[in-house]
């Protein structure tokens, strides 16, 4: 378990909650399934599937994106990147635990 940063924003559609890793974060994201964190890519871990991420983002083949939606279009998930609301408030922020784990790395392997 590892404690996250959860900042909730008031928006035009109500209360949204996000995981921030910070600013000066580098090859880092958040993945949610279904509005849910559930998955903590870092591309400086060893994991299998974060090493197959950092080589497909190096050779310029793939962005984050498109690697996300590749998987949710194979695996039929509903894999998304958190992105902070254009029109926000701050509502509150508090440290969470969570255990966030790497994306599987089958979901990779073609």
């Amino acid at each position: 378990m590892a404690k996250y940063l959860q900042v909730s924003y008031y928006t035009l559609k109500g209360v949204k909650k996000l995981i921030v890793l910070g600013d000066l974060t580098y090859g880092e994201w958040i993945v949610y399934n279904k509005g849910i964190p559930e998955y903590h890519i870092n591309v400086f871990d060893d994991a299998q599937s974060n090493e197959i991420i950092r080589q497909l983002i190096e050779s310029k083949t793939e962005t984050i994106e498109s690697i996300i939606n590749e998987i949710n279009n194979k695996q039929g998930v509903r894999l998304s990147l958190g992105s902070r609301p254009f029109l926000r408030i701050v509502k509150a922020e508090e440290l969470i635990e969570l255990n966030l784990t790497p994306l599987p790395g089958n979901w990779l392997i073609t």
